[in-house]
């Protein structure tokens, strides 16, 4: 069967903006909206925090340099303060994902599966034999693609923040190192996803694959007195061990992709700690800066330059839901599209 390509970036995006609707108008969508409203505010308290935190380490490091014993433990205090409220703000804003992904995946696999046993659906798409596994896809895809979708949705948003928040300190600290910072961080991205590229199709065909290898276990599982009195260990045998070669062989080049991105990333974050040192060192060396500057422009390049880099090796399982087939975005070929269809057909040609 001839693969399909993925769509254009602009009709992806319209029909995850229809995905994300579908869910504010279902039942639950008042309760998330409220949670997603949570969340974003507590995105904006965190990276206020951060902020904060930025001044009172250059404050703390420079207490130490200078001897200052009261305003150290004046610092200190302030530390440990910033500290408590950053560790109550994070974990409230993690839990609140969990929780909202949750409820989306709730809501998108009950619609999936209404749809699915809705007209003899179920029927029509075993029939056409064009899409595999539909009860893997039902468990898996919707899990994978809510949960994915709404932590890239989330990571983009706080990066915007962080990037504003931060982008005056870096420039009141040095002209020069916010320029740095941004020409840096587009360099590492382009690379990135340049070198990484691969994993988008690698990373759809390795869920497909894995998906083929449970349903042949299943299989087997189902039908195994029918094998048993037939014979055929043998054919199953080879038919599993031919499925999981597959998915074992894409893994493979997952890894050797990963390997090579892995070279380049792992240098380009160990150079974001002596960036910043080499710009601000001369001027404290001068005694234009105090040496809170040196530890502050070093925490504040790295954090703006992450939030720059939207591009990173964790990202990436969110990229097959760009491809061929993410329930909820509903692109030519995915499950629910499929279904849809089973279930508009005319009456003539829908089998139930």
């Amino acid at each position: 069967m001839e693969i399909e390509k993925p769509p254009p970036l602009r009709e992806t995006a319209a029909r995850f903006a229809h995905a994300v609707r579908l869910f504010a108008d279902s039942k639950a969508g008042s309760e998330a909206k409220w949670m997603f409203a949570g969340l974003l505010a507590l995105l904006c308290g965190a990276n206020g925090l951060n902020v904060v935190n930025s001044f009172v380490g250059r404050n703390f490091m420079s207490a130490i340099a200078e001897r200052q014993t009261a305003e150290f433990v004046r610092q200190a205090m302030y530390y440990v303060a910033v500290f408590a409220a950053s560790t109550v703000v994070a974990v409230v804003a993690r839990f609140l994902e969990e929780r909202l992904g949750l409820l989306w995946r709730d809501s998108l696999t009950r619609r999936i599966v209404k749809l699915y046993l809705t007209n003899g659906a179920y029927h029509s798409l075993a029939s056409a034999g064009g899409l595999a596994n539909p009860d893997q896809r039902i468990a898996d895809d919707a899990r994978t693609f809510t949960a994915s979708a709404l932590s890239f949705f989330l990571m983009a948003f706080n990066s915007t923040l962080t990037i504003v928040a931060f982008a005056g300190v870096i420039v009141s600290i040095s002209p020069l190192l916010s320029v740095v910072t941004v020409l840096y961080a587009v360099a590492g991205s382009y690379m990135t996803f340049l070198l990484g590229r691969p994993l988008i199709k690698l990373n759809y065909d390795q869920l497909d694959k894995e998906a083929s290898f449970r349903s042949a276990l299943i299989h087997v599982r189902e039908n195994a007195e029918a094998i048993m009195l037939a014979r055929r260990e043998d054919a199953q045998s080879a038919r599993l061990l031919d499925r999981l070669e597959s998915l074992l062989a894409n893994f493979r080049e997952i890894t050797s992709v990963n390997r090579n991105v892995g070279f380049f990333t792992t240098g380009y974050n160990w150079m974001i700690q002596i960036i910043p040192v080499l710009i601000i060192a001369p001027a404290y060396i001068a005694g234009k800066v105090e040496f809170g500057v040196i530890t502050q422009s070093t925490a504040a390049f790295a954090t703006a330059v992450a939030a720059f880099s939207l591009v990173s090796i964790r990202n990436w399982r969110c990229w097959p839901y760009a491809g061929p087939s993410p329930c909820g975005v509903h692109p030519p070929g995915s499950f629910t599209t499929r279904t849809v269809a089973a279930n508009t057909a005319p009456s003539s040609t829908r089998l139930s």
